[in-house]
């Protein structure tokens, strides 16, 4: 083990008597040490970019000096764990990968595995990283996007179970879930390679084939498979988002009449979306996705 005092030294002292310290060969102190007065702790140390107000009293210059050592320890130590946490976005069980929420939604995934467990990366807020998944996947049933940036997610979980809810602020929404690596993506209709019979075809990897094939292969029930919102096309709605009615025509000389996106439900098993849109009355209108345009 390297001793304590070979990793500093000091530098020359300023004007007010504060000399820096140099921990490990770095070229910008670490900190400063200086005295004050004549009581048993007379030496302080304050670190570099230190928020304290005072610095902390020692008897001794070699124990600030120490002090200082200590700090940078402790800021690499948590600078250390900070990419650790980082890493932990990228990394995922065997056999799955993270899928956005809005991919999760667009695709009808039915099965996922939602962040359980999101603590903050540093501090008590800012980034969050996955630290917990669900044990066993989640079926969907709906998923709501409200004003504020939080998602409700509600679904079932295997067994006798109560219904699955779970509540996330932004932060933890922009984490995503866990979906099959494998995870089938609805294609298109046509005729199964498999068993030659017509219907949606579904790919999975390099794999094309019909709702019961696909589902066999994976070891799914095809009702486990992912069914795209079907709104004829319609422009895919954000909250915040401004709209207008459609087949409403202004007056002349009148903008049209508007409002903006402030919650949005996807019903994963019955492939609909519903708006709710402010247009400036007491309360927002919920609207299909058909009966709205964008305002250009």
């Amino acid at each position: 083990m390297t001793d304590i005092k070979t990793r500093y030294r000091y530098g020359k002292a300023d004007s007010r008597g504060r000399t820096p310290v140099y921990v490990d060969g770095a070229t910008d102190p670490a900190g400063h040490v200086w005295k004050m007065g004549r009581s048993s702790r007379p030496w302080y140390a304050r670190g570099a970019g230190d928020e304290a107000k005072y610095g902390t009293p020692h008897a001794r210059k070699h124990e600030a000096a120490e002090r200082l050592v200590r700090m940078v320890d402790n800021r690499a130590t948590v600078a250390a764990e900070i990419e650790r946490r980082r890493g932990r976005l990228t990394m995922v069980p065997d056999g799955w990968r993270f899928a956005s929420w809005t991919e999760i939604e667009r695709e009808g995934y039915r099965q996922v595995r939602p962040v359980h467990r999101a603590p903050y990366i540093y501090g008590d807020e800012g980034e969050r990283y996955p630290d917990g998944f669900a044990d066993q996947p989640v079926t969907l049933t709906r998923i709501v996007r409200l004003h504020n940036g939080y998602v409700v997610v509600s679904g079932t979980e295997p067994g006798d179970r109560p219904p699955y809810v779970l509540l996330m602020d932004p932060a933890h929404v922009d984490l995503g879930a866990l979906v099959r690596e494998q995870e089938p993506r609805y294609v298109a209709p046509g005729g199964c390679m498999g068993c030659e019979q017509d219907g949606p075809l579904y790919q999975a990897g390099t794999r094309l084939g019909c709702a019961t094939c696909t589902a066999a292969d994976l070891g799914l029930s095809p009702a486990d498979l992912p069914a795209a919102v079907d709104d004829d096309g319609a422009v895919w709605w954000s909250v915040g988002d401004t709209v207008r009615r459609k087949g409403e025509l202004p007056h002349e000389d009148a903008e049209p009449e508007t409002g903006r996106v402030t919650e949005i439900e996807t019903f994963i098993a019955e492939r609909t979306r519903r708006i709710a849109v402010d247009f400036g009355d007491r309360w927002p209108v919920r609207w299909q996705p058909t009966g709205l345009a964008p305002v250009v």
